[in-house]
């Protein structure tokens, strides 16, 4: 009997060391699961029915004030398929599809300078605290493991590598810095989209901006307030609020208190609300954006080499996956994935019909549940993928 409690006693102290080793590790991930936890019933009905893309089919046909799609076969424009295509949507980083076209145009034009160097250092003062930050050490891991710096106090990176890292982390310090550089060169996204002759795409804006100006935590303004107060404003007014935000975060005075105050309390966002003020991040459309790529798979995209620029960076992140070399002979993309958003870009050419295909997807406003969902199971992908080469799913979506 001693040796029965001996032993229940040393198993139910380890299992609650183990608890509080594990508790106090993610403390902070159980507090926001559990500040979240009504949100995360939010569309819960629905997880079950989408576990199979055909029954993803039917949550889009459901639901199209959430979701846009543009796919179009190249040379067979009667293959092409439009849902809900010229709603706005937010692009979240699908906006550094723009800036890596805004960076080979100028590498081409002679205004940019592709081996330049830049310092890591620099790319990391615009890292905001908890969003995206194993994004940007993944990033520069990866630029160590294949030499692209060389890992002393400089860590000075090429730009040509720093698109290559952008292209396949999406990282948001990155593109905000190489977002900066541009403009600092007076080299405008807006002149861009002019030239692109888009007129529902709006300019990429720093997403350290974006997330501070938005931030409870930092504004001490409910998130329903801010999100009606910018609402209300013009758009000009509120890009200028943007940026100066920006600046402040990486020189200002606020900079120590605002890291501090994002170190505590992140935004200050519930799920639901991170999700809702994605409404006021640029947007463009899912019809806009597949025409770009259109322009771009036939090398007509600003120019020949810019287009071939432009698809062969698109294609390294894809190189090697079993997948993609399984059902495709040409493959590249770009996708995104934050709180109650998946957006792609992509190009493929099908291994079973030889046909090729350009397409924009956007999950937008998803419900909370079906976004873990699906961003678990890298849903977006697959069914993107599938979209180009699975008959079955084509049929699906077109009828």
């Amino acid at each position: 009997m001693l040796r029965i409690l001996k032993f229940t006693a040393a198993f139910l102290g380890v299992a609650v060391a183990i608890f509080l080793l594990v508790y106090l590790l993610n403390r902070s991930s159980f507090h926001t699961l559990f500040e979240n936890r009504e949100d995360l019933t939010e569309g819960s009905e629905w997880v079950e029915k989408t576990y199979s893309l055909a029954g993803l089919a039917d949550y889009i046909h459901l639901h199209p004030d959430r979701v846009s799609i543009a796919s179009r076969v190249v040379n067979h424009p009667d293959s092409t398929l439009m849902f809900e295509a010229d709603t706005p949507r937010a692009m979240g980083t699908l906006s550094n599809f723009l800036l890596l076209i805004a960076y080979e145009d100028a590498f081409q034009r002679g205004e940019m300078d592709p081996s330049g160097r830049i310092s890591w250092e620099d790319i990391s003062r615009h890292q905001l605290p908890g969003l995206d930050h194993s994004v940007h050490d993944e990033s520069r891991q990866f630029a160590l493991r294949n030499e692209m710096m060389n890992g002393d106090n400089q860590d000075l990176i090429s730009l040509e590598d720093a698109l290559q890292l952008l292209v396949r982390f999406n990282g948001l310090a990155l593109s905000d810095y190489l977002l900066k550089a541009l403009h600092s060169a007076n080299l405008r996204m807006d002149d861009l989209i002019g030239r692109l002759n888009l007129d529902r795409t709006e300019a990429p804006l720093p997403f350290s901006g974006l997330y501070t100006l938005l931030a409870p935590s930092i504004q001490g303004v409910r998130a329903d307030s801010l999100r009606e107060k910018w609402q209300q404003a013009s758009r000009e007014e509120f890009e200028q609020a943007v940026w100066n935000h920006s600046s402040l975060f990486i020189d200002g005075p606020q900079r120590e208190n605002w890291l501090q105050a994002m170190q505590q309390d992140r935004l200050g966002l519930t799920f639901r609300e991170e999700r809702d003020m994605l409404s006021l991040f640029p947007k463009t459309t899912a019809r806009e954006m597949t025409q770009l790529l259109l322009q771009l798979y036939d090398d007509r995209l600003i120019s020949e080499s810019v287009s071939r620029s432009v698809k062969n960076y698109m294609r390294k992140p894809m190189e090697g996956q079993t997948a993609i070399t399984r059902n495709f002979s040409d493959y590249g993309a770009f996708f995104d994935n934050r709180i109650g958003l998946l957006n792609g870009l992509d190009f493929g050419t099908s291994t079973y019909t030889g046909d090729t295909t350009v397409q924009a997807v956007f999950f937008d406003k998803l419900h909370i549940a079906v976004w873990f969902h699906m961003s678990s199971n890298h849903m977006h992908q697959d069914f993107q993928q599938r979209l180009i080469w699975d008959p079955a799913l084509i049929k699906s979506m077109k009828n």
